[in-house]
């Protein structure tokens, strides 16, 4: 499919917008942070930053790509006709940021548009969707990884290598949980079954930020449960390009996505049962 975009100028717009998200929530952290909480929700935030850094870099697209779809985590599915869809998470890490932690990103991937035919809305990526360009920008660090035609690598251009021969035993495995309590209850559960086998579990409170790390080979591996696309597009495309591997299968009620390197991601396949295995 021709989307009449080469995937450098997808590449630097990526970035453009990106840091145009960051841009946003400076400022509105300068005016001040307004927190409110979806569904009513303590462990699901939302503040005016994120709202700000959206609308920032869905300007940008507009402005830029009219014709392309866009899937953004405030704002939800808008169509396109391009061939090509924007994933975007403009601050992931909101529990952390609205505490004064760091470790919050922006997070935009451009992908080759072939939903599933039952997925009319854009939610659900299908299983032949293929990320061209992603960003990953940490605005309170100003840590930086890009995806492009010249492959994955830092804001020095220096390439991203997960680390190929990290075993499962010695393995720092990073995590997260969806935020309902009864998903969240069992996706803890299921942990258990990973924990005895490896180094030890991280969860710093931001996927994309662990995504970051898998892909720098800072850390070894990322296991999530019912992840939504914005939380891992561009970050798995980043591992993927680094040399890593992901999988996605079924676990009774939950969906597991695990990235990272081959045999810990083998592993944590084979610990958490994936029988019913759905192509990423």
């Amino acid at each position: 499919m021709s989307t009449g975009a080469a995937p450098s100028d997808l590449q630097r717009l990526s970035l453009r917008a990106a840091r145009a998200g960051a841009e946003a929530i400076r400022d509105v952290c300068g005016q001040g942070v307004e927190l409110t909480y979806k569904d009513g929700a303590a462990q699901d935030p939302v503040t005016t930053a994120d709202q700000a850094s959206e609308r920032a870099i869905l300007d940008l697209i507009a402005r830029d790509r009219p014709q392309d779809a866009v899937l953004a985590e405030e704002s939800g599915f808008m169509t396109g006709c391009s061939g090509l869809r924007w994933i975007v998470d403009p601050l992931d890490g909101t529990l952390n940021f609205s505490h004064g932690l760091s470790r919050y990103a922006v997070s935009i991937a451009v992908a080759a548009d072939r939903r599933d035919t039952d997925s009319p809305d854009g939610s659900a990526p299908g299983a032949a969707d293929r990320v061209v360009a992603a960003t990953i920008l940490q605005p309170a660090t100003g840590t930086c990884l890009v995806l492009g035609d010249d492959g994955a690598h830092n804001g020095s251009e220096s390439p991203l290598t997960v680390k190929p021969q990290a075993v499962p035993e010695h393995a720092l495995v990073a995590f997260a949980v969806p935020n309902a309590p009864g998903p969240r209850r069992q996706a803890y559960q299921l942990l258990t079954l990973v924990a005895p086998r490896v180094a030890d579990l991280r969860n710093t409170g931001s996927t994309v930020c662990d995504l970051a790390t898998v892909a720098t080979g800072e850390l070894d591996a990322f296991v999530s449960f019912d992840p939504a696309p914005w939380d891992i597009a561009a970050g798995a495309a980043l591992v993927e390009a680094a040399g890593g591997v992901s999988r996605r299968w079924r676990r009774g009620e939950r969906v597991v996505f695990a990235t990272g390197a081959p045999a810990v991601v083998a592993a944590l396949a084979d610990w958490l049962g994936a029988a019913d295995e759905e192509g990423m």
